[in-house]
């Protein structure tokens, strides 16, 4: 009887968290993205022209991160409520380093076009003012599931085996050296978006059609053996989930003109690059590969792949 009650209480207050949700205009768009806050290191909570600011306490509310480069980056993330009833009209994140902050607004699910077309745009600009702004927001989109990005998948059977690499995909290590990924060890430490050690390597044996995806990075020079005119060549089966600009998508929901991430050869910086190719069903192997780790994202071809879950 208590889990009924309990179950009743969830459904009920998703069915309240959707009716105080509303959508907003461009114009307020605008407004929220201008409002100065102040203290956002210090402050949860703040108020300010008819708005509220809401940071949940703990890991939900902060992200922190390290680049390998010694500069301390933070994302601080606000819910943003507006008017008398409190309704929630998206989410506000708060970039930080080195004395420099970058505001980027997340509009909800209920967002006209035009609003959802201005912060990409934003993203993009936020990407040519701070190294490490667009990765770091990435990597922070793809760990929530907020009203801004709902968990479609939830209804689809997952299929463990499409959730892989062939087996001459490289990985990228974490003392700058590469393997093929059917050569990895369970302990073995990989670079990513934070270093973390291989904890499980799943090898699944049928046949398996894998997508392939031609990458190119924004303007940077490569000296990658793997890179032909310019172009990154990655396959995978159609389920494997890579980190994008707007945060995690697995690669059939992937669209030419979508950003990735890869680790440049020469300032070993994660830049963002762009899908110039996708050519399905390019050929069928009978073994592939699925690894865990510590971390839940590591190098795949130098691309920033995340853990399947």
């Amino acid at each position: 009887m208590k889990s009924i009650i309990i179950l009743f209480l969830a459904a009920c207050t998703s069915v309240l968290a959707q009716s105080n949700m509303r959508a907003i205009t461009l114009d307020e768009y605008a407004k929220v993205k201008a409002l100065s806050l102040k203290s956002v290191e210090k402050h949860t909570y703040i108020r300010e022209k008819g708005y509220v600011f809401d940071r949940p306490e703990g890991a939900d509310g902060l992200f922190e991160f390290n680049l390998n480069d010694g500069i301390e980056r933070k994302i601080y993330l606000y819910k943003i409520s507006e008017g008398a009833a409190m309704n929630g009209i998206g989410t506000l994140a708060v970039f930080s380093a080195q004395g420099k902050q970058i505001k980027v607004y997340i509009p909800n699910q209920l967002a006209p076009k035009e609003v959802w077309n201005q912060y990409m745009s934003d993203l993009k600009v936020g990407n040519t003012m701070a190294n490490g702004f667009a990765v770091c927001v990435a990597y922070m989109l793809s760990q929530l599931k907020t009203e801004s990005t709902p968990d479609s998948t939830s209804a689809e059977v997952k299929d463990p085996n499409d959730f892989c690499f062939s087996a001459e995909t490289f990985v990228n290590l974490a003392d700058g050296s590469e393997k093929q990924i059917s050569s990895i060890t369970e302990g073995e430490m990989l670079s990513g978006i934070f270093q973390g050690k291989v904890t499980k390597i799943e090898t699944h044996k049928g046949r398996f059609t894998l997508t392939r995806l031609l990458i190119k990075p924004h303007g940077q020079a490569w000296v990658s053996a793997k890179v032909r005119d310019g172009l990154i060549a990655l396959e995978a089966t159609a389920k494997h989930p890579l980190l994008t600009l707007t945060g995690r998508k697995k690669i059939n929901q992937l669209q030419v003109g979508d950003w990735v991430f890869v680790r440049d050869a020469v300032s070993g910086r994660f830049v963002t690059a762009e899908i110039s190719v996708i050519q399905h069903a390019v050929r069928t192997v009978t073994h592939v590969y699925n690894l865990r780790t510590e971390s839940g994202t590591y190098e795949t071809e130098s691309i920033i792949a995340l853990d399947k879950n």
